[in-house]
Order: C-alpha cells, then sequence, then structure tokens
C-alpha cells in the first residue's frame, strides 16, 4: 500500500465537495435511469406483443362469427330433421330389430342423400345373414355386400340403394 494515488484520483479528490456530491447523483440517477429504461422497454414489447395477439384473437372472433351467422338455425335444422324423418322411412330401425331378432349386432350405421344410400355395418352369423336378407324391403337394392369371417365372428357390410330415386340406372 506504500503506491501513490493516480494523479487524477488526486484532481478529483481536491474538488469542492458540492461537486464530488452532484457527480455521483448524476452517475446514480444515470444507473437507475438505465435500468428503469430497460426494464420499461421490455415491458413495453410484452405489452405490443399482447396487443398483436389480441388483435389476431379479435379478428378469428370476427371470421367465426360470421361463419357461424352463415349457418341455418337451430330450428330449421330441427324443422329439417323432422321433415326426413317423416319422407323417410325407418329402414334402419326396421333392419336393427331384425338384426336383434336373428343374434346380430350393429356396429355402424351411415346414411347419404345423394344417392339415397344407406351403409350397414353388423355381426351376425351365417344363418343369421340369410334370415335377415330376406327381410330387406324391395324398395330397397343391394350395392355392395362385403363379408368378412374373423374369430369373433361374421361381420358384414351392406350397403343399401333406394330404388325410388333413380339408383337402378
Amino acid at each position: 500500500m506504500n503506491k501513490p494515488l493516480p494523479i487524477w484520483l488526486i484532481q478529483w479528490l481536491g474538488r469542492p465537495c458540492w461537486q464530488l456530491l452532484a457527480v455521483q447523483w448524476l452517475v446514480l440517477a444515470a444507473g437507475i435511469l438505465l435500468a428503469y429504461v430497460l426494464f420499461i422497454s421490455g415491458q413495453w414489447q410484452r405489452r405490443e406483443r399482447l396487443y398483436q395477439q389480441q388483435q389476431q384473437l379479435q379478428l378469428q372472433v370476427t371470421e367465426r362469427q360470421q361463419q357461424i351467422s352463415q349457418l341455418p338455425s337451430l330450428e330449421a335444422l330441427e324443422l329439417s330433421l323432422q321433415h326426413k324423418a317423416i319422407k323417410q322411412p325407418e329402414d334402419h330401425a326396421e333392419l336393427g330389430s331384425n338384426l336383434s331378432q336373428v343374434g346380430g349386432k350393429l356396429l355402424r350405421w351411415q346414411q347419404q342423400d345423394k344417392p339415397a344410400q344407406q351403409t350397414f355395418k353388423f355381426q351376425v352369423n351365417y344363418s343369421g345373414l340369410l334370415r335377415l336378407l330376406e327381410t330387406i324391403s324391395p324398395h330397397k337394392r343391394i350395392d355392395q355386400i362385403r363379408i368378412e369371417s374373423r374369430s369373433e365372428g361374421v361381420f358384414t357390410e351392406l350397403t343399401l340403394l333406394s330404388s325410388g330415386d333413380g339408383a337402378d340406372e
């Protein structure tokens, strides 16, 4: 510690006390201001990202509302379903009851309008399948039948077409 102080430090220490105090306060204020600006800029960027996300979500909500407004109302859908239920006989219910009478199990049922067809997938034994095929309505035509034998039993996929809708062409 026998080393003397540097000249620039001796000159700084030789200044009046109020100048040293003012420089200390300026350095301290600059440090606080720098930390505050860094903190605020991070918050500002985060706020900008949140604002952009909010704008994107509002745009998505507007698009979804527009899509929903183009859909028919619940009452219109219910009326349409009632009309279709009145127009079309319950062939799938008839086939389902016949299927349960022959000991089968309905796995899937699907209906399409164009062309008017119904697809059934069920599990039944061979004799039950033959009895079930005899009960099919004369207004229906078998478009496709696929029979698959597995260890669990016989699986059948049957596609019926309505003969009154020009499906015989």
